[in-house]
């Protein structure tokens, strides 16, 4: 069995150029008597030993120094299970030594390998508690919570990022992803730790992890996971990650102010001339209701209707709606009002139910007459009748003739008291109904 041991204290080793350093076939890579690896330049150290021997510290421990995303370690663990600890330090020499755990569900390609790197702000000056100026390449913004319009919260971000990539290198990569548990350690210090001074986060704040998923663009479908500890390096461990929850960009967020949490999904599709519109949010953080709007033009949209939230949470919720009287065409969008008096829309989603059952689209006070619009399914004759708010039945007229589209017309309102009436049309549908305030 052959070995790379880095064995004196003090002794740096430095992978440099863009060729591999490799601890072939059954290989380990020791650091022993607090040595140092430090890879610069875009390198890569491969580990080839699947167990979670293949990088050992001996002694009074050792160092690994990555400070860049593609400086990395690519160990191939292919779907060994266990616990593989990476002994990264900061370039100031303090130890934060990162945890993957390999739990289970892997495929087993001959060299599926898990990367690994970690960087902060590094030289940057200023500003450098700002995450979003040296974010990694698959993450495409730092936004809060409130999305509307976004605001960038890397104040509220350890100053810090963590790859884990299972398709980083090609020929290397999962076909099927692993369940997995991380742990992640960080200096908590100002002057040269991980929460710089700007952060709106201290050392003792409460942090959780979050991973960006690159396809939608989301980092808040994943709420901030684990176990938050203080000490002389902070430590936020037990962070459960499911295989559609794997991506490869980590950081730790303040659970009071998250990365954002987007929906997850909303539609609106007919049914039998109705309008059902579903929705699905990831997690929820003092969301009070959601208010339903439409509009006929995609322009002016007007509320219809407002579901309750569930308010705070981690697991997915789901919300329905159905509009029984849509307009055609229907555009919609949903108001997602928070306890603190912000508001945020969804993407607007539209919906034709040309074709589709008999409705009443409106019918409002004109004054002299009521006027009415009613889309029918068919060209046929319906009845239709008044009625005041004792039942009296005040109008009736039968035999109207109505074409397949959009009908309006009036009915005079023989002087009516001002109250509210029910207006019925009986089609071949059967009776539609709609509450009508005359003034």
């Amino acid at each position: 069995m052959s070995r790379a041991l880095l064995h004196r204290a003090g002794l740096i080793l430095a992978i440099t150029s863009a060729s591999s350093f490799r601890a072939w076939g059954q290989g380990r890579v020791v650091i022993n008597n607090n040595a140092w690896l430090r890879i610069d330049n875009g390198a890569w150290v491969v580990i080839e030993e699947p167990t979670n021997a293949g990088i050992q510290t001996l002694g009074t421990g050792g160092n690994i120094r990555s400070e860049g995303e593609f400086n990395r370690i690519r160990w191939q663990i292919r779907n060994t299970t266990g616990v593989y600890t990476i002994p990264f330090t900061t370039s100031n020499g303090v130890k934060m030594p990162f945890t993957y755990e390999a739990v289970g569900g892997a495929s087993n390609e001959a060299q599926a390998s898990i990367c690994f790197s970690t960087f902060n702000y590094g030289a940057i000056a200023g500003n450098n508690w700002d995450n979003n100026t040296y974010r990694p390449s698959d993450v495409t913004h730092m936004h809060n919570y409130y999305v509307g319009p976004p605001s960038n919260n890397s104040d509220n971000v350890v100053d810090r990022f963590w790859l884990v990539d299972p398709y980083a290198s090609p020929g290397f990569t999962y076909s099927t992803k692993p369940s997995i548990r991380l742990g992640f350690t960080y200096d908590p210090g100002a002057a040269t730790g991980e929460v710089r001074t700007g952060n709106a986060i201290t050392g003792a704040s409460t942090v959780g992890a979050q991973r960006f998923n690159p396809g939608p663009q989301w980092w808040g479908d994943y709420w901030p996971a684990g176990t938050w500890a203080a000490g002389a390096v902070n430590t936020v461990t037990n962070v459960n990650v499911l295989p559609a929850d794997f991506f490869r960009s980590w950081t730790l967020s303040n659970i009071l102010q998250p990365l954002p949490v987007e929906l997850l999904r909303f539609d609106a599709r007919c049914d039998a001339g109705r309008v059902r519109l579903q929705w699905i949010t990831g997690s929820e953080m003092g969301t009070s209701r959601f208010v339903i709007e439409r509009s006929g033009d995609a322009e002016i949209f007007l509320p219809i209707a407002e579901l309750a939230a569930q308010g705070n949470g981690q697991a997915p919720f789901e919300y329905e709606y159905v509009d029984e009287q849509p307009s055609s065409p229907a555009y919609y969008r949903l108001r997602m009002d928070d306890a603190d008096g912000t508001s945020e829309h969804s993407p607007v989603r539209e919906a034709s139910c040309a074709g589709g059952s008999t409705a009443i689209i409106n019918a409002w006070d004109g004054g002299d007459a009521m006027h009415v619009i009613i889309r029918s399914a068919r060209d046929q004759q319906v009845t239709l009748r008044v009625h005041d708010e004792a039942g009296r039945l005040l109008v009736q007229e039968q035999g109207i003739a109505l074409i397949q589209g959009l009908n309006s017309f009036e009915i005079d309102q023989h002087g009516a008291a001002t109250g509210v009436y029910c207006l019925t049309v009986v089609a071949e549908e059967g009776p539609l109904a709609l509450r009508v305030p005359l003034y």
